[in-house]
């Protein structure tokens, strides 16, 4: 009885509704599962590893060749319920539904505790239902089978633990111990995660101080900046192919060398205890110095050959961090709700008096931000450490190999993936046209910019001006009570969150990265729902408190949960029935052509082929993309050796697009189309066909 007092009702409602809806699609005719609902490739290149590793063959999806492409924890849940595909392929399929509905429902339940306690139960209803129910995030987090549903869940359950220890007045050990594990989760589930790690990290170690919120935004800015400077001067483009690398590291250098001018001229103090003039001159003379001794730096490593930076770089990276320093704090100087005077009022020019008492205040809370840096980052540093190092050892290298690939991939000109960002909008996410980071909201507003647009002006007015308006409002309501926003944004974790989201969308537009996918950008979707039920907060806080008016945002919110429940719950039954018309048939199209015209035990390679690799009998699909491959495979690549790689391993057949492993990067030169024999009689399947391979 005590458990039911601890579970809100709502909660037990979400419970029953998710799950009793999931387990109704589990018991679903065999067929559906690879048909309507485990479609991806890549979701099979995790289910087939799991498989392998579960039946003694190790990491590896061919058995051959031994491959750490996958994020780990994901790869940990799934091998004990793949380890039931040796007796039945469709079996580890129904209990995949069953954990991610699971995934799914407690992810919605934190949501709705985190929003709960520091918004308002109505607004996070409309949330947690959100998330629960919108098919277009289960399409995404649910639905795939890909790691999204773990990384959900760490994120939310991240956030709960951060707000839980925004309140205390100071942190002990034990609570950056429990920090730092729940930091690990995040990272272990998508390694991506690093960037929400690392700007909380900067959250905590620097709480109640204005370093923690005015670092994280110089971290962005700065890098924004200096990608936008070599763009400026070399085209996107070519940026992409010849100078990302040189720009972010040239951002890594600007960040430290900021990070100890800002700190000691008085620009991570808070903006409120200085006058706009003050504000003015320090981030002159600050961003002056630090921009000197960054471009010095930069300037000598160039001479040597080592990177290669255009000479009006460091120039426009002076202006424009001048330019963000001082706009950046100035809104902080008007926008602060608490007014207090500077405990010190650092002069400059008078002497060392001054100066010795200005460095003795500056160094004063070192000793604590140190051991609490130590602590947490010292932590997830040992976790990290210690994959990097069993990736060593068992792969020969310290990364997942995939994203190594995909980095590659990006960095070839006119390569069959799709390059890095198209756009200088696409390097941030809101091209709506190619982005999909934020598409969860940006999608919303595109479409509605079309529509308007077939009654006056074109859709990009009506969508920089929808995103103008909706800003507008969010600033009403911060301005109507800045105390009460702000705390709401401090207490959800919001400002880290926002942050690194940003962070994680821009490196991936600022380097060159091939074949991005929807399910990259879980922490996008949840900024965007959490920012969401703000806005949704925020005009409940315009009328009246009444209990009139709060019984009518309940019957609002309630419609609205019912309404997305409905649709969730007509789709997913109508989507996996019972009835089975092709049963006896094979699970995949591409099935029957390998088996009958190949012969049992033959190798063949595919560009892809994770569902094809998990569906066949008595044949091995060599992953020919690399992504699911060895390291050794994709070094062979990288000199134009892959196809010879693969044949040394006995590759028999290659089925695939002729035109595109001859032809396009990045399996231009790895063949010979002449030792490429088209297998006769055989069927051509979506472009691909075929080939038997001759070796020479």
């Amino acid at each position: 009885m005590k458990l039911f007092k601890k579970i809100h009702w709502f909660e037990l409602i979400l419970i029953t509704a998710v799950m009793g809806i999931h387990l109704y699609t589990a018991f679903s005719a065999a067929h559906n599962f690879p048909s309507r609902w485990f479609t991806r490739d890549d979701a099979y290149y995790y289910f087939k590893v799991a498989q392998n590793i579960s039946e003694g063959y190790g990491s590896t999806f061919d058995g051959i060749n031994l491959t750490n492409g996958y994020h780990p924890l994901w790869m940990l849940i799934c091998v004990p319920i793949f380890s039931l595909a040796r007796y039945d392929l469709i079996l580890p399929l129904r209990i995949m539904i069953l954990v991610m509905a699971v995934l799914s429902t407690i992810t919605s339940i934190l949501l709705f505790r985190l929003l709960k306690k520091h918004i308002s139960e109505i607004a996070a209803i409309m949330a947690a239902s959100f998330w629960a129910f919108s098919l277009e995030v289960h399409s995404i987090i649910t639905q795939q089978g890909m790691e999204t549903g773990i990384v959900a869940l760490s994120i939310v359950a991240f956030l709960v633990v951060l707000q839980r220890f925004e309140t205390k007045p100071e942190l002990k050990i034990r609570d950056l111990v429990l920090l730092s594990l729940a930091a690990l989760f995040v990272l272990f589930s998508r390694l991506d995660g690093i960037y929400l790690v690392l700007i909380s990290g900067i959250w905590i170690i620097f709480r109640r101080n204005p370093i923690r919120y005015l670092l994280p935004l110089d971290i962005l800015f700065t890098f924004s900046i200096v990608v936008l400077a070599f763009i400026q001067r070399a085209t996107l483009k070519v940026y992409l192919l010849a100078f990302d690398s040189s720009a972010i590291f040239f951002g890594f250098i600007a960040i430290l060398i900021q990070l100890i001018v800002f700190y000691f001229f008085g620009l991570y103090n808070r903006p409120a205890n200085f006058s706009p003039a003050k504000i003015i001159l320090l981030s002159l003379i600050g961003v002056t110095l630090s921009a000197m001794i960054t471009s010095a730096i930069m300037v000598s490593i160039s001479a040597i050959g080592i990177l290669d930076i255009p000479r009006a770089v460091p120039i426009l990276y002076w202006i424009g961090l001048l330019g963000t320093t001082i706009i950046s704090r100035l809104l902080f100087h008007y926008a602060s709700p608490w007014k207090l005077p500077a405990n010190y009022d650092f002069q400059f020019f008078h002497g060392m008096v001054p100066w010795k008492k200005h460095l003795q205040v500056y160094f004063e809370p070192m000793k604590q931000w140190m051991t609490s840096g130590l602590v947490y980052f010292g932590i997830i540093a040992a976790g990290l450490g210690i994959y990097m190092a069993t990736n060593w050892k068992i792969f020969g290298t310290i990364m997942p190999v995939s994203g190594q690939i995909k980095r590659w991939w990006g960095s070839l000109p006119n390569d069959v993936y799709g390059g890095g960002a198209k756009s200088v909008l696409d390097v941030f996410g809101i091209d709506p046209l190619f982005s999909e980071s934020w598409g969860l909201f940006v999608n919303q507003i595109f479409d509605l910019a079309k529509r308007l647009s077939t009654l006056i002006f074109n859709i990009d007015f009506w969508y920089w001006f929808i995103l103008f308006l909706i800003g507008s409002i969010y600033l009403v309501f911060f301005l109507l009570d800045r105390k009460r926003f702000l705390r709401r944004i401090y207490l959800l974790g919001l400002f880290p969150l926002f942050i690194s989201a940003e962070l994680h969308t821009f490196f991936y537009g600022g380097m060159a990265y091939a074949a991005k996918h929807e399910w990259y950008w879980v922490i996008q979707m949840l900024a965007i729902v959490i920012v969401s039920s703000l806005g949704i907060q925020g005009l409940i806080d315009l009328f009246s408190s009444r209990p009139i008016y709060q019984l009518f945002y309940k019957i609002v919110i309630g419609v609205f949960s019912l309404y997305l429940a409905y649709g969730y719950s007509v789709e997913l039954i109508s989507r996996m029935p019972y009835q089975d018309p092709l049963a006896g048939e094979p699970y995949m199209d591409t099935t029957p052509i390998l088996e009958d015209f190949t012969e049992p035990g033959s190798l063949i390679g595919m560009t892809g082929g994770g569902n094809t690799g998990y569906y066949i009998h008595d044949r091995t699909i060599i992953n020919m993309d690399g992504l699911i491959n060895s390291y050794g495979y994709f070094l062979a690549l990288k000199e134009n050796q892959g196809g010879k790689y693969i044949e040394n391993i006995g590759l028999d057949y290659i089925f695939a697009n002729r035109y595109i492993i001859t032809n396009s990067m990045p399996y231009r030169y790895q063949f010979d189309p002449e030792n490429l024999i088209t297998v006769e009689n055989s069927p051509v399947y979506g472009q691909k066909e075929l080939m038997r391979v001759i070796r020479p």
